[in-house]
């Protein structure tokens, strides 16, 4: 009992600590805008030999701000395709900023080939094309279920997770593998439990069955 008291202690150390990190992450963001208008009029006004240096300054400064802002995201969804999104907009950077031959160039377009490759067929929330069947992690957000599915789950609930334990509360069933429950549009099946946790979800579409 005091181990399980333990982790749920570290865990939510962890969360604040993540929170704290995300906000400093922010504020730096927010402290950098100001040099991208200095970069901005510093190109206006130099002249042609300069102005390709200022721009690709500005460029790699834009580009790193815009991996803080996928980086915080990914620590406050916990959601494994922002950290695809992080290294497609690393590896953009190197090559737009520092991919000066051939072979960075020809490096970079494979890591990024790669990496959408692993984004298609070895992240968790993929679709099964031909069977209809799509399988999310329990803490995929709602917002990110929806981006794969032709209708929107109509739901007030922040994660798939919640969502399902609603509607099998609602059903006045327990959760087990392999429990199914409904809404509208979908129908729901449970892959995993981890403890008292749903862990993986399957979801299909009503006029088809599992």
């Amino acid at each position: 009992m005091n181990r399980k008291k333990n982790v749920l202690r570290l865990q939510k150390l962890l969360y604040v600590l993540e929170i704290i990190m995300s906000i400093l992450i922010l504020i730096g963001i927010i402290i950098s805008v100001p040099d991208l208008i200095k970069y901005m009029m510093a190109i206006v006004v130099s002249g042609r030999s300069y102005s390709y240096d200022l721009f690709q300054s500005f460029i790699s400064h834009v580009l790193l701000m815009v991996i803080g802002l996928e980086f915080v995201a990914m620590l406050i969804s916990h959601e494994e395709y922002q950290i695809i999104y992080i290294m497609t907009m690393v590896v953009a950077r190197k090559m737009l900023v520092y991919g000066d031959d051939t072979m960075s160039l020809f490096i970079g377009v494979s890591a990024i080939a790669i990496l959408f490759i692993v984004r298609k067929y070895f992240t968790v929330h993929k679709i099964l094309a031909n069977a209809g069947i799509a399988i999310f992690e329990s803490s995929t957000s709602i917002y990110s279920v929806n981006e794969h599915l032709v209708r929107d789950i109509e739901t007030g609930e922040k994660t798939i997770g919640d969502h399902v334990t609603k509607l099998f509360s609602e059903d006045h069933q327990t959760l087990k593998e392999g429990g199914v429950v409904e809404d509208s549009f979908y129908i729901y099946q449970i892959e995993s439990l981890e403890g008292d946790t749903i862990g993986l979800i399957a979801l299909e579409e009503k006029h088809k069955t599992f």
